[in-house]
């Protein structure tokens, strides 16, 4: 292994209904075994792994390593805190612990085991680069590692987020589950809004979009391919636009959406992949970033692709 003197772990206990705090368990005991130096720090409350994140990187320490083991929202923020601190290039590990775990999957993360994992980490000597996307606007400026969704995934969250089944599902290692019957809930409940994408000097307009995501790679929801062609190294975003459509043809799209990705070949879904593009949409909308709740907006967002380093063992074949 390569010369590590202490790894600061970034610990979302409640994470996957306690699937990250028993993955810390085995990786901590495993670094007791090699009696290498560690320390955690717990988040307790929302925004606590960006604070927590930007103390670490500002003390930049030689022969460290910071390593997150939650979900993608936890990661998503410790990614955002790395970025606020005065060294934004502070390499992350990574060691998932979510319910849906879509960042791993997007970056196609074989090592699942997390002491296995935490053994590659250690023997690493280059962080890899990945992409992530950038997003800004007038009141906002965050970076997401999966997608940022604005109407009918977002309210699928949101109806996730707020479900009483959400924990009892999550204890039986059923998050998708959990993520698909509030899907159904929100087909009844979301309406149709208007959207402008700006890309490439050229416009776009939409009088009645339906599923809008801005994408870093293929997943979302805990493993559905809203779009089989993303790739989170080719340093390039992908935006998925889907039109209100309803009865037996939603049906049918959304079958191709959730089993062989053969959506993006419909006549209502409008597909681009561009290195940067603009959204502008109307009425307020819920809007969700890498699985957390964005709330009600009127979005007007530029994305763009950006990178960040990971000590993780991923390459782009």
């Amino acid at each position: 292994m390569s010369r590590t003197n202490k790894v600061e772990i970034i610990l979302n206990h409640h994470a996957g209904n306690g699937h990250a705090q028993s993955a810390c368990r085995k990786v901590t005991k495993f670094l007791d075994q090699i009696n290498l130096n560690y320390e955690i720090h717990a988040t307790k409350t929302d925004g606590d792994g960006v604070r927590i994140a930007k103390i670490l990187a500002n003390q930049q320490v030689p022969n460290v390593k910071i390593v997150v083991i939650g979900g993608d929202g936890t990661l998503n923020q410790c990614v955002n805190g790395i970025k606020q601190s005065n060294f934004p290039n502070t390499p992350l590990g990574y060691i998932p612990g979510g319910s849906g775990n879509d960042f791993s999957r997007g970056i196609k993360l074989k090592i699942k085991n997390p002491v296995h994992l935490m053994q590659a980490i250690l023997s690493l000597e280059q962080p890899r680069p990945i992409d992530i996307g950038q997003a800004t606007g007038p009141n906002f400026s965050h970076y997401f590692i999966n997608n940022i969704g604005i109407g009918f995934d977002a309210s699928t969250v949101y109806y996730t987020n707020h479900s009483a089944r959400k924990e009892f599902l999550n204890k039986l290692r059923l998050g998708t589950l959990s993520y698909l019957t509030n899907l159904l809930k929100a087909i009844t409940r979301q309406p149709a809004f208007k959207l402008d994408v700006d890309y490439d000097e050229q416009y776009k307009h939409f009088d009645s979009a339906y599923i809008v995501v801005a994408t870093n790679h293929p997943y979302f929801g805990g493993g559905f391919a809203i779009d089989p062609t993303a790739n989170p190294f080719n340093h390039h975003l992908n935006l998925v636009v889907v039109k209100k459509i309803t009865g037996l043809t939603f049906a049918k799209l959304l079958t191709k959406l959730l089993t062989d990705g053969s959506h993006l070949q419909d006549k209502n879904v409008w597909h681009i992949e561009r290195t940067d593009f603009t959204l502008h949409s109307s009425p307020k909308q819920f809007g969700q970033m890498d699985g957390e709740e964005l709330d009600k907006h009127n979005f007007d967002l530029h994305f763009q692709v950006d990178q960040h380093l990971f000590w993780l063992p991923v390459s782009a074949e």
